[in-house]
């Protein structure tokens, strides 16, 4: 007759297979020989299943115990999991702090942020992800992340949505260009100059279109891609001008000149956090490293008063 089996039995079934002999097995699970020994013939017992034979003086499992193994196998591995998380928690009072971001974010903000919050938690495991806005909201609907920072539009009806900073996009322009001396580009300057964009349903494209025929100018580009950052490594390459925002700009400080575009196109980041429940301690604590860093940036990363 078969009976419920208990943790001790499975416990040293999978300390048999891993070292090959009762003895090892005993030594590994700090108990004796014959325990080892009693508690194997009972699993074999109840289980109705021969789970070993003797090869060469140890013991090896049957095709039935190796499928027993694997099976009890990933239950122990999902155990040093919870354990691994636990061991987290009593250190940082979380454990761990998963991001969200879009790639412009990741490079030109969030490295600052990730630095000074870590001076407080060194040891908090930190994930963070640099994907497109809907990939973002995607997955933070799956609550996949603790927050998300993006300078696209979400939707606040999904999410706790707050606009952290807005701060107005920049000229990019490649070294020694004609309007390097400019204090200020105003759009009219940027008439006969080639144009780099983001595609044509990014946020900021569409401002910057707007803009450029309200001024009677007409809304072409002559390479969109899908990032700021290539923007930026393709104006430093002299390939055009571009419009962007503000934080990745200041990436590329070194490789480009970087002036106020007048009039101005607002850029906002926002932040997203699941509304079903409340942020852990490491999120409240990453929020307030994040306004911190953003009010030391003060109104105009370029310096424009």
């Amino acid at each position: 007759m078969t009976r419920p089996l208990n943790f001790q039995l499975i416990q040293s079934f999978r300390a048999v297979v891993q070292q090959g002999t009762t003895t090892g097995a005993a030594a590994m699970l700090n108990t004796t020989q014959p325990s080892i020994s009693r508690r194997l013939s009972e699993l074999q017992r109840f289980s109705g299943l021969k789970l070993f034979e003797v090869h060469q003086g140890r013991l090896r499992p049957t095709s039935e115990g190796k499928l027993l193994y694997k099976t009890i196998q990933k239950h122990f591995d999902g155990l040093e999991k919870i354990e691994s998380v636990v061991s987290l928690l009593r250190k940082s009072g979380t454990g761990a702090l998963c991001l969200g971001c879009t790639p412009t974010l990741g490079v030109g903000l969030l490295p600052q942020v990730v630095r000074a919050f870590r001076t407080q938690f060194p040891e908090t495991y930190i994930n963070i992800q640099t994907l497109a806005t809907t990939q973002l909201t995607d997955l933070l609907r799956q609550d996949l992340f603790d927050l998300i920072l993006t300078t696209g539009k979400l939707d606040e009806q999904d999410f706790g949505t707050t606009v952290v900073k807005t701060m107005p996009a920049v000229c990019v322009l490649p070294p020694g260009h004609r309007l390097e001396s400019e204090p200020v580009v105003r759009v009219e300057m940027l008439r006969s100059e080639p144009l780099l964009s983001l595609g044509e349903m990014d946020d900021l494209t569409i401002d910057i279109e707007n803009l450029l025929l309200a001024h009677g100018m007409p809304a072409e580009f002559s390479i969109q891609t899908t990032s700021s950052i290539t923007i930026c490594a393709l104006v430093a390459a002299g390939n055009g001008v571009g419009i962007v925002n503000p934080y990745v700009a200041n990436t590329f400080a070194e490789k480009l000149s970087i002036r106020p575009l007048m009039p101005s196109i607002d850029v906002a980041v926002r932040m997203a956090m699941p509304l079903h429940a409340a942020p852990s301690l490491l999120a409240r604590r990453f929020v307030e490293a994040l306004d911190a860093h953003l009010h030391t940036l003060g109104s105009d990363v370029c310096g424009r008063e």
